[in-house]
């Protein structure tokens, strides 16, 4: 055998020994870290640290504010020493929401558990009537072994984790939830809406304009829309938020916006109500709307003039009140003007029961019917004659009319 073979024999030989050698100590390593967490590598973290047995390692759980429940977790020592195990709650690392501890309760409090025993726990939570609503989550860790130390949000390795969805109630109530009118420009109007806070506790809150669109370059201006509210409403308290709408002079068109209620200083996800800016701004005509017609009979002839009047909420404005809406007539035949009789009258309405649309607590303290509208119509009557005609119709107080031309018996 050449020299290089053998000193090759003999460095193989010696590789051989060295893994021989290493193979107990492997098992040992392997025994120390039987039954770990579901989920969890079989390796130790380190030298010292030991990955015990969690069962449940995890739980969800479902409670509303003033609710309860609890379940057990079996905790197993997979070390070779006794452990004194002292459950406590430790913070999920970064999370958007962290678990009150004093909402959870762990019995045993402490316990000594000996190596490869089993000891089970009872974890009992009660989420308390105030709560507020929301995805919690926290870790119960079992001993105080962290993957790594000096982490300002250590992650716990023997720990179980716990999440706990509390649902989201609103703490404010309206009114109403939107504003529908036809304003005029050049007037200021006035809203008044009740806001209740219906949580546990004290809110605060921060009512703001915000505007979808508009269909007009110019004209109202949200940022001149003042809104009146108390800061902090206490639990049950009802209050008046009051509305000023300045409508400018050249204001035209259709606004549609919301008032955003801002409670606690937080972002509405869609949990609180918001409410609802629906205005029309209505420009009084000034050139009345003309209707050609001819006839071939000398029958009498009836005109009919109706209007709407939005009442929806008038139960809110202050001032200016509805105007009645209201008609300038006037016809002529074969160009020269005739004399129109106003003949009837007639208003009507449609009335809506408030709870409908309104909320429980402002119900009962006011009326419970509410005008959505009224018609208002005049009937003249002209005699007739063969010719052409020119009916003019002026409206005021209206955003529009409907009118009929009968010729002949009008029943």
């Amino acid at each position: 055998m050449s020299k290089n073979a053998f000193l090759r024999a003999i460095s193989l030989f010696l590789g051989m020994l060295l893994c021989l050698a290493s193979i107990p100590a492997a098992f040992a390593q392997i025994e120390d870290v039987e039954g770990s967490n579901s989920g969890r590598s079989n390796n130790l973290v380190n030298d010292k640290i030991i990955i015990h047995e969690i069962n449940p390692s995890d739980n969800y759980l479902y409670l509303q504010q003033g609710e309860n429940d609890s379940f057990t977790v079996s905790f197993k020592n997979n070390g070779k020493k006794a452990l004194d195990i002292e459950p406590k709650v430790v913070a999920v690392p970064y999370s958007d929401r962290d678990f009150d501890e004093s909402w959870i309760t762990i019995s045993p409090a402490n316990v000594t558990v000996d190596p490869s025993a089993e000891q089970e726990f009872t974890i009992e939570v009660s989420i308390p009537e105030d709560a507020d609503g929301g995805d919690y989550q926290t870790y119960i860790a079992f001993t105080d072994d962290v993957y790594s130390e000096g982490d300002p949000y250590p992650q716990y390795v023997n720990a179980m984790y716990l999440s706990i969805s509390v649902p989201i109630f609103p703490k404010l109530e309206l009114q109403t939830s939107f504003i529908d009118d036809t304003i005029e420009a050049g007037k200021e109007y006035e809203y008044t809406v009740k806001i209740k806070n219906v949580a546990a506790k004290n809110i605060t809150i921060n009512p703001e304009v915000n505007r979808y669109y508009s269909f007009d370059e110019f004209g109202l201006d949200y940022d001149e829309i003042e809104i009146t509210a108390p800061s902090t409403l206490e639990p049950g308290q009802i209050a008046d938020m009051v509305i000023r709408v300045p409508v400018p002079e050249n204001a035209t068109g259709t606004y549609n916006g919301y008032i955003e209620m801002d409670v606690n200083g937080n972002e509405n996800a869609g949990y609180e109500p918001q409410l609802e800016l629906y205005l029309t701004v209505l420009q009084q005509p000034t050139v009345p709307y003309v209707k050609t017609f001819s006839t071939r009979a000398a029958d009498p002839i009836t005109i009919e003039v109706s209007a709407y009047a939005s009442g929806s909420n008038a139960w809110s404005r202050s001032p200016p009140k509805d105007e009645v809406p209201s008609f300038e007539l006037n016809m002529k035949y074969n160009s020269s003007p005739v004399n129109m009789t106003l003949v009837k009258t007639k208003q009507s309405s449609n009335v809506n029961i408030a709870g409908d649309y309104f909320s429980s607590f402002s119900i009962e303290e006011g009326g419970i019917y509410q005008n959505s509208g009224s018609y208002y119509t005049e009937t003249y009557t002209v005699p007739g004659a063969i010719g052409d005609w020119e009916l003019e119709i002026l409206p005021k107080n209206t955003g529009y009319f409907d009118y009929s031309i009968t010729i002949g018996d009008s029943e």
